[in-house]
């Protein structure tokens, strides 16, 4: 079998190639060579033009003010917001079983 430099000075140099020619051709072609080398990254290369904004549509116009709806009725006084005696025992019982599960 001719190797690819031998291939490529037959079909450089104008010479007919035969059907041998042809089929290391295939063969060479056939096989993987080694992997060269990996070169150094290239410059940067420069930034381009910035594109050009798009149309801008044209604003909407605002609705206009709903009517005001009538007044609802006066809530009724709260009370003073005091718990009772026992409201208050049971809040520090509460309080004192979580901070004292053992108890």
């Amino acid at each position: 079998m001719a190797t690819k430099d031998e291939l490529k000075q037959t079909f450089v140099t104008g010479a007919v190639p035969n059907q041998k020619d042809f089929h290391n051709l295939i063969d060479v072609a056939g096989t993987k060579g080694a992997k060269g080398d990996t070169g150094e990254q290239g410059p940067q290369g420069e930034k381009g033009p910035k594109g050009d904004t798009g149309e801008q549509g044209p604003a909407g116009t605002d609705g206009n003010q709903g009517p005001q709806g009538e007044q609802g009725p006066a809530g009724t006084d709260g009370a003073d917001g005091f718990p009772t005696e026992q409201q208050w025992n049971d809040l520090v019982a509460r309080v004192d079983a979580l901070e004292n599960p053992e108890a």
